[in-house]
């Protein structure tokens, strides 16, 4: 699926399907090796898990509460229970008549079933923003609000990359999965700013040099203008003219600066060496 998303042969309706959305990264962190990359994932969200019960952890994709409520995942690894309610472009369901709004719901019906597998609740929410909005979660209530944590897409992104590019031990075959997941992601535009850093690293692994401009001395071919001294090079220097270029204005064409503002006398050249 991954390769028909990434050269356009899923229409584009589907393509911003937040469900399809959410089983390509969720599938990928299910049959990838789950010490690198569940695990690691985790970690990135502040949960903690060992590597067995990273690799025992059970995917229960979209389940259904008893009234109708239906998270997009309860992952079950540890003694946690994680319920991930993704959106891409839609928004979160309000409150009607005749329910309430879905992030209450959700955490109300997952503290329930956390309560009765006996681990610790937490509700995560991911979205396409790059940045956390208030707007949408001003509705869940304070005493809830130590259960929930925002993340986006965003950040799985960035830490495909982190994990490819630092991580060597992985093998070929997740390497190759984790490449496709991450260029599918970039199609999508699901990746932030990763800040100027990254030239700051580069520059500790380029050979340093004193100058990075040619030397127009010894240079076969230039065009740009390098100054009037070095490109008026002549064997002999220019002799100051022995006689007035401009003779006195007679008819009052030109008039002195120095009758409109006091000037002082330069000592030496005017132009600067190129």
């Amino acid at each position: 699926m991954y390769l028909a998303e990434i050269h356009g042969k899923i229409p584009s309706r589907f393509e911003r399907l937040e469900d399809l959305l959410t089983s390509n990264i969720f599938s990928f962190f299910k049959y990838t090796n789950r010490q690198f990359f569940l695990k690691e994932y985790l970690k990135w969200l502040d949960i903690i898990v060992t590597n067995s019960e990273a690799e025992e952890a059970e995917f229960r994709f979209w389940p259904r509460f008893d009234d109708d409520t239906e998270p997009d995942l309860v992952l079950l690894a540890g003694p946690h229970y994680l319920l991930f309610e993704a959106k891409y472009f839609s928004d979160f369901g309000v409150e009607t008549k005749n329910q309430k709004a879905q992030l209450i719901r959700e955490i109300e019906g997952g503290i329930n079933e956390a309560r009765n597998e006996g681990k610790l609740f937490k509700i995560i929410a991911i979205t396409a923003d790059h940045y956390y909005r208030n707007d949408r979660f001003s509705i869940i209530p304070k005493e809830y609000f130590h259960l929930f944590k925002w993340t986006n897409w965003q950040r799985v992104t960035a830490f495909l990359q982190h994990t490819l590019e630092g991580n060597l031990k992985i093998s070929t075959t997740d390497r190759s999965f984790a490449a496709d997941l991450y260029s599918l992601l970039v199609k999508k535009n699901l990746r932030d700013f990763i800040g100027t850093q990254i030239f700051v690293n580069l520059q500790m692994v380029l050979d340093r040099r004193e100058t990075v401009f040619f030397d127009y001395i010894t240079a076969s071919f230039r065009g740009d203008f390098i100054g009037f001294v070095n490109s008026l090079q002549f064997d002999k220097k220019i002799k100051p003219a022995l006689m007035k270029i401009l003779e006195k204005d007679t008819h009052g064409y030109f008039s002195s600066l120095g009758e409109v503002i006091q000037l002082n006398e330069l000592n030496g050249n005017i132009f600067f060496k190129g």
